[in-house]
Protein backbone atom coordinates (compact mmCIF):
# COMPACT_ATOMS: atom_id res chain seq x y z
CA UNK A 1 0.00 0.00 0.00
CA UNK A 2 1.72 3.19 1.16
CA UNK A 3 5.24 2.93 2.44
CA UNK A 4 8.09 5.09 3.66
CA UNK A 5 11.72 4.71 2.65
CA UNK A 6 13.07 3.99 6.11
CA UNK A 7 10.34 1.42 6.69
CA UNK A 8 7.65 3.47 8.46
CA UNK A 9 4.11 2.60 7.44
CA UNK A 10 1.28 5.04 6.81
CA UNK A 11 -0.32 3.88 10.06
CA UNK A 12 2.89 4.42 12.03
CA UNK A 13 3.40 7.87 10.56
CA UNK A 14 -0.15 8.87 11.42
CA UNK A 15 0.41 7.49 14.92
CA UNK A 16 3.42 9.81 15.33
CA UNK A 17 1.21 12.72 14.35
CA UNK A 18 -1.33 11.59 16.95
CA UNK A 19 1.46 11.86 19.53
CA UNK A 20 2.50 15.24 18.10
CA UNK A 21 5.95 13.88 17.28
CA UNK A 22 7.02 16.05 14.37
CA UNK A 23 9.99 15.87 12.02
CA UNK A 24 11.86 18.99 10.91
CA UNK A 25 11.31 18.00 7.27
CA UNK A 26 8.68 15.88 5.49
CA UNK A 27 8.91 14.73 1.89
CA UNK A 28 5.65 13.26 0.64
CA UNK A 29 5.99 11.72 -2.81
CA UNK A 30 4.79 8.82 -4.97
CA UNK A 31 1.99 8.07 -7.41
CA UNK A 32 -0.96 7.85 -4.98
CA UNK A 33 -1.90 11.36 -3.81
CA UNK A 34 -4.62 10.17 -1.40
CA UNK A 35 -2.27 9.18 1.44
CA UNK A 36 0.02 12.17 0.94
CA UNK A 37 -2.94 14.56 0.99
CA UNK A 38 -4.21 12.99 4.23
CA UNK A 39 -0.81 13.45 5.88
CA UNK A 40 -0.40 16.98 4.53
CA UNK A 41 -3.86 17.99 5.74
CA UNK A 42 -2.99 16.90 9.25
CA UNK A 43 0.31 18.76 9.22
CA UNK A 44 -1.47 21.83 7.87
CA UNK A 45 -4.28 21.78 10.44
CA UNK A 46 -2.87 20.31 13.63
CA UNK A 47 0.62 21.65 14.36
CA UNK A 48 -0.35 25.24 15.12
CA UNK A 49 -3.72 26.71 16.05
CA UNK A 50 -5.83 28.99 13.87
CA UNK A 51 -4.85 32.15 15.73
CA UNK A 52 -1.15 31.55 15.01
CA UNK A 53 -1.48 30.54 11.35
CA UNK A 54 -1.46 34.03 9.85
CA UNK A 55 2.04 34.61 11.25
CA UNK A 56 3.46 31.12 11.41
CA UNK A 57 2.14 29.09 8.47
CA UNK A 58 3.08 29.56 4.83
CA UNK A 59 1.76 27.54 1.90
CA UNK A 60 3.79 27.76 -1.31
CA UNK A 61 3.42 26.13 -4.74
CA UNK A 62 6.27 24.75 -6.81
CA UNK A 63 5.13 26.57 -9.97
CA UNK A 64 4.98 29.93 -8.21
CA UNK A 65 7.97 29.90 -5.86
CA UNK A 66 11.68 29.03 -5.87
CA UNK A 67 14.06 27.25 -3.54
CA UNK A 68 15.67 30.51 -2.30
CA UNK A 69 12.27 31.72 -1.08
CA UNK A 70 11.65 28.38 0.63
CA UNK A 71 14.99 28.52 2.47
CA UNK A 72 14.38 32.13 3.49
CA UNK A 73 10.95 31.23 4.88
CA UNK A 74 12.25 28.13 6.67
CA UNK A 75 15.05 30.07 8.39
CA UNK A 76 12.60 32.52 9.93
CA UNK A 77 11.74 31.97 13.60
CA UNK A 78 8.10 31.60 14.66
CA UNK A 79 6.33 34.61 16.08
CA UNK A 80 5.01 34.07 19.62
CA UNK A 81 4.69 30.31 19.00
CA UNK A 82 6.76 27.14 19.34
CA UNK A 83 6.58 26.14 15.68
CA UNK A 84 6.11 27.49 12.20
CA UNK A 85 4.94 25.36 9.26
CA UNK A 86 6.12 25.81 5.68
CA UNK A 87 4.26 23.64 3.14
CA UNK A 88 5.42 23.41 -0.47
CA UNK A 89 2.76 21.81 -2.67
CA UNK A 90 3.38 20.68 -6.28
CA UNK A 91 7.06 20.48 -5.34
CA UNK A 92 7.81 18.45 -8.47
CA UNK A 93 7.93 21.77 -10.36
CA UNK A 94 10.80 23.15 -8.28
CA UNK A 95 14.18 23.69 -9.93
CA UNK A 96 17.64 24.15 -8.38
CA UNK A 97 16.89 21.76 -5.53
CA UNK A 98 20.54 21.90 -4.47
CA UNK A 99 19.85 25.39 -3.05
CA UNK A 100 18.01 23.54 -0.26
CA UNK A 101 21.04 21.44 0.68
CA UNK A 102 22.73 23.82 3.10
CA UNK A 103 19.49 24.31 5.03
CA UNK A 104 18.80 20.57 5.12
CA UNK A 105 22.23 19.98 6.65
CA UNK A 106 21.16 22.06 9.66
CA UNK A 107 17.39 22.77 9.71
CA UNK A 108 15.71 24.88 12.39
CA UNK A 109 14.07 22.77 15.09
CA UNK A 110 11.23 25.31 15.26
CA UNK A 111 10.34 24.90 11.56
CA UNK A 112 8.33 22.03 10.10
CA UNK A 113 9.09 22.06 6.36
CA UNK A 114 6.80 19.93 4.18
CA UNK A 115 7.35 19.07 0.50
CA UNK A 116 4.48 17.43 -1.40
CA UNK A 117 5.54 15.90 -4.72
CA UNK A 118 3.31 14.25 -7.31
CA UNK A 119 5.32 11.19 -8.30
CA UNK A 120 9.08 10.96 -7.83
CA UNK A 121 10.44 12.19 -11.16
CA UNK A 122 14.17 12.74 -10.93
CA UNK A 123 14.05 13.47 -7.18
CA UNK A 124 15.76 10.26 -6.10
CA UNK A 125 18.75 10.96 -8.33
CA UNK A 126 19.57 14.28 -6.66
CA UNK A 127 21.97 15.07 -3.82
CA UNK A 128 19.04 16.83 -2.15
CA UNK A 129 17.15 13.55 -1.86
CA UNK A 130 19.97 12.05 0.19
CA UNK A 131 19.63 14.90 2.67
CA UNK A 132 15.82 14.70 2.68
CA UNK A 133 16.12 10.98 3.47
CA UNK A 134 17.66 11.83 6.85
CA UNK A 135 14.23 13.07 7.87
CA UNK A 136 10.77 11.70 6.98
CA UNK A 137 10.39 10.62 3.36
CA UNK A 138 7.06 8.97 2.66
CA UNK A 139 6.51 7.33 -0.72
CA UNK A 140 2.86 6.62 -1.40
CA UNK A 141 2.39 3.87 -3.98
CA UNK A 142 -0.65 3.17 -6.12
CA UNK A 143 -2.77 0.33 -4.80
CA UNK A 144 -3.01 -2.46 -7.42
CA UNK A 145 -6.46 -2.84 -8.96
CA UNK A 146 -6.89 -6.27 -7.42
CA UNK A 147 -6.53 -4.77 -3.93
CA UNK A 148 -9.04 -1.94 -4.40
CA UNK A 149 -11.93 -3.97 -3.00
CA UNK A 150 -9.87 -4.86 0.07
CA UNK A 151 -9.06 -1.15 0.54
CA UNK A 152 -12.75 -0.23 0.29
CA UNK A 153 -13.61 -2.79 2.99
CA UNK A 154 -10.89 -1.37 5.22
CA UNK A 155 -11.99 2.22 4.62
CA UNK A 156 -15.59 1.36 5.53
CA UNK A 157 -14.47 -0.53 8.64
CA UNK A 158 -12.34 2.42 9.74
CA UNK A 159 -15.42 4.64 9.41
CA UNK A 160 -17.57 2.16 11.34
CA UNK A 161 -19.65 1.03 8.34
CA UNK A 162 -20.03 -2.15 6.32
CA UNK A 163 -21.55 -3.49 3.12
CA UNK A 164 -21.63 -6.92 1.53
CA UNK A 165 -19.20 -8.09 -1.16
CA UNK A 166 -21.65 -7.14 -3.93
CA UNK A 167 -21.67 -3.61 -2.53
CA UNK A 168 -17.89 -3.46 -2.32
CA UNK A 169 -17.58 -4.64 -5.91
CA UNK A 170 -20.17 -2.12 -7.13
CA UNK A 171 -18.29 0.76 -5.49
CA UNK A 172 -15.02 -0.44 -7.03
CA UNK A 173 -16.47 -0.87 -10.49
CA UNK A 174 -18.28 2.46 -10.38
CA UNK A 175 -15.52 4.66 -8.98
CA UNK A 176 -12.41 3.24 -10.63
CA UNK A 177 -9.07 3.06 -8.81
CA UNK A 178 -8.66 6.68 -7.68
CA UNK A 179 -8.78 6.45 -3.89
CA UNK A 180 -9.78 10.08 -3.42
CA UNK A 181 -12.82 9.56 -5.67
CA UNK A 182 -13.79 6.34 -3.88
CA UNK A 183 -13.47 7.99 -0.46
CA UNK A 184 -15.56 10.99 -1.53
CA UNK A 185 -18.33 8.78 -2.93
CA UNK A 186 -18.42 6.67 0.24
CA UNK A 187 -18.60 9.86 2.34
CA UNK A 188 -21.55 10.95 0.17
CA UNK A 189 -23.35 7.67 0.92
CA UNK A 190 -22.64 7.92 4.66
CA UNK A 191 -24.00 11.46 4.70
CA UNK A 192 -27.28 10.28 3.22
CA UNK A 193 -28.11 7.09 5.15
CA UNK A 194 -28.68 8.60 8.58
CA UNK A 195 -27.88 6.47 11.63
CA UNK A 196 -27.62 3.18 9.74
CA UNK A 197 -24.23 1.48 9.80
CA UNK A 198 -24.92 -0.99 7.00
CA UNK A 199 -24.76 0.22 3.39
CA UNK A 200 -26.93 -1.62 0.86
CA UNK A 201 -26.45 -2.00 -2.89
CA UNK A 202 -29.53 0.22 -3.29
CA UNK A 203 -27.83 2.95 -1.24
CA UNK A 204 -24.78 2.78 -3.50
CA UNK A 205 -26.86 2.92 -6.67
CA UNK A 206 -28.96 5.80 -5.36
CA UNK A 207 -26.33 8.07 -3.85
CA UNK A 208 -23.44 7.48 -6.24
CA UNK A 209 -25.90 7.96 -9.09
CA UNK A 210 -25.65 4.58 -10.78
CA UNK A 211 -28.43 3.22 -12.95
CA UNK A 212 -29.81 0.19 -11.14
CA UNK A 213 -30.17 -1.84 -14.33
CA UNK A 214 -27.49 -0.44 -16.62
CA UNK A 215 -24.00 -0.17 -15.16
CA UNK A 216 -20.63 -1.87 -15.47
CA UNK A 217 -21.41 -4.25 -12.61
CA UNK A 218 -24.59 -5.43 -14.36
CA UNK A 219 -22.66 -5.66 -17.64
CA UNK A 220 -20.18 -8.03 -16.01
CA UNK A 221 -23.02 -10.18 -14.70
CA UNK A 222 -24.50 -10.34 -18.21
CA UNK A 223 -21.11 -11.28 -19.63
CA UNK A 224 -20.71 -14.05 -17.04
CA UNK A 225 -24.05 -15.49 -18.22
CA UNK A 226 -23.23 -14.75 -21.87
CA UNK A 227 -26.62 -13.05 -22.12
CA UNK A 228 -26.14 -11.38 -25.50
CA UNK A 229 -29.42 -9.46 -25.43
CA UNK A 230 -28.71 -8.06 -21.96
CA UNK A 231 -25.11 -7.18 -22.89
CA UNK A 232 -26.37 -5.29 -25.95
CA UNK A 233 -28.95 -3.34 -23.94
CA UNK A 234 -26.46 -2.29 -21.28
CA UNK A 235 -23.77 -1.27 -23.77
CA UNK A 236 -26.36 0.72 -25.73
CA UNK A 237 -27.43 2.51 -22.53
CA UNK A 238 -23.83 3.33 -21.61
CA UNK A 239 -23.13 4.57 -25.15
CA UNK A 240 -26.07 6.97 -24.90
CA UNK A 241 -24.82 8.43 -21.62
CA UNK A 242 -21.09 8.82 -22.17
CA UNK A 243 -20.92 11.81 -19.82
CA UNK A 244 -21.61 9.55 -16.84
CA UNK A 245 -20.09 6.46 -18.45
CA UNK A 246 -16.89 7.50 -20.26
CA UNK A 247 -15.56 4.65 -22.39
CA UNK A 248 -12.10 4.95 -20.85
CA UNK A 249 -13.44 4.01 -17.38
CA UNK A 250 -15.68 1.23 -18.66
CA UNK A 251 -12.82 -0.29 -20.67
CA UNK A 252 -10.50 -0.14 -17.64
CA UNK A 253 -13.08 -2.03 -15.56
CA UNK A 254 -13.72 -4.59 -18.27
CA UNK A 255 -9.99 -5.12 -18.84
CA UNK A 256 -9.53 -5.97 -15.16
CA UNK A 257 -12.59 -8.24 -15.34
CA UNK A 258 -11.44 -10.14 -18.45
CA UNK A 259 -7.94 -10.57 -17.01
CA UNK A 260 -9.59 -12.47 -14.16
CA UNK A 261 -11.66 -14.56 -16.60
CA UNK A 262 -8.51 -15.22 -18.66
CA UNK A 263 -6.63 -16.44 -15.56
CA UNK A 264 -9.64 -18.49 -14.48
CA UNK A 265 -9.87 -20.16 -17.90
CA UNK A 266 -6.24 -21.23 -17.57
CA UNK A 267 -6.66 -22.56 -14.02
CA UNK A 268 -10.06 -24.27 -13.94
CA UNK A 269 -8.64 -27.30 -12.12
CA UNK A 270 -7.57 -25.22 -9.11
CA UNK A 271 -9.61 -25.12 -5.92
CA UNK A 272 -11.76 -22.05 -5.26
CA UNK A 273 -9.30 -20.81 -2.62
CA UNK A 274 -6.32 -21.27 -4.97
CA UNK A 275 -8.16 -19.61 -7.85
CA UNK A 276 -9.21 -16.65 -5.68
CA UNK A 277 -5.55 -16.09 -4.83
CA UNK A 278 -4.43 -16.40 -8.46
CA UNK A 279 -6.95 -13.93 -9.88
CA UNK A 280 -6.85 -11.54 -6.92
CA UNK A 281 -10.57 -11.72 -6.16
CA UNK A 282 -12.77 -12.59 -3.20
CA UNK A 283 -13.71 -16.30 -3.00
CA UNK A 284 -17.28 -14.96 -2.95
CA UNK A 285 -17.02 -14.24 -6.70
CA UNK A 286 -15.02 -17.27 -7.87
CA UNK A 287 -18.20 -19.07 -8.95
CA UNK A 288 -19.05 -16.15 -11.25
CA UNK A 289 -15.61 -16.20 -12.86
CA UNK A 290 -15.78 -19.96 -13.39
CA UNK A 291 -19.15 -19.53 -15.07
CA UNK A 292 -17.82 -16.73 -17.31
CA UNK A 293 -14.81 -18.86 -18.27
CA UNK A 294 -17.16 -21.50 -19.67
CA UNK A 295 -18.32 -18.95 -22.25
CA UNK A 296 -15.01 -17.13 -22.73
CA UNK A 297 -12.11 -19.55 -23.01
CA UNK A 298 -8.40 -18.77 -22.76
CA UNK A 299 -7.94 -17.90 -26.46
CA UNK A 300 -11.11 -15.82 -26.70
CA UNK A 301 -10.30 -13.77 -23.60
CA UNK A 302 -6.81 -13.14 -24.97
CA UNK A 303 -8.33 -11.64 -28.14
CA UNK A 304 -10.81 -9.59 -26.09
CA UNK A 305 -7.97 -8.21 -23.95
CA UNK A 306 -6.12 -7.16 -27.10
CA UNK A 307 -9.29 -5.47 -28.34
CA UNK A 308 -9.82 -3.64 -25.04
CA UNK A 309 -6.24 -2.42 -25.11
CA UNK A 310 -6.81 -1.11 -28.65
CA UNK A 311 -10.03 0.67 -27.63
CA UNK A 312 -8.26 2.19 -24.63
CA UNK A 313 -5.59 3.68 -26.92
CA UNK A 314 -8.23 4.98 -29.33
CA UNK A 315 -10.16 6.58 -26.47
CA UNK A 316 -6.97 8.50 -25.66
CA UNK A 317 -6.69 9.70 -29.26
CA UNK A 318 -3.93 7.34 -30.42
CA UNK A 319 -4.27 6.86 -34.20
CA UNK A 320 -8.01 7.41 -34.02
CA UNK A 321 -10.65 10.11 -34.20
CA UNK A 322 -13.45 7.82 -33.02
CA UNK A 323 -15.81 9.16 -30.35
CA UNK A 324 -17.05 7.20 -27.34
CA UNK A 325 -20.21 5.99 -29.10
CA UNK A 326 -18.18 4.50 -31.97
CA UNK A 327 -15.87 2.80 -29.48
CA UNK A 328 -18.84 1.34 -27.58
CA UNK A 329 -20.01 -0.23 -30.86
CA UNK A 330 -16.56 -1.74 -31.35
CA UNK A 331 -16.63 -2.99 -27.77
CA UNK A 332 -20.00 -4.68 -28.27
CA UNK A 333 -18.91 -6.47 -31.45
CA UNK A 334 -15.89 -7.93 -29.70
CA UNK A 335 -17.43 -9.17 -26.45
CA UNK A 336 -20.62 -10.85 -27.68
Amino acid sequence: MAKQNSGISYTSLMSKLDKREYSEVYTLCGDEPYFNDKICNRLENEIINEAEKSFNQVILYGKETDTKTIVSSARRYPMMADKQVIIVKEAQFLTQLDVLNKYLENPLASTVLVFVFRGNGQLKKTSTYKLLSKFTVFESEKIPDYKIEEWIEGFLKEKGYKTDMAGVKLIAESCGNVLGTIANEIEKIILNIGDRRSISVSDIEKFIGISKEYNVFELQKAIAQHNVQRISKIVDFLANDTKNNPIIMVVANLYSYFVKIHLTAGNMSKSDAELASIIGASPYFVKDYRNAAKHYNFDKTEKILQCLNSIDLKSKGVNSGADDRDLYKELLVNIV
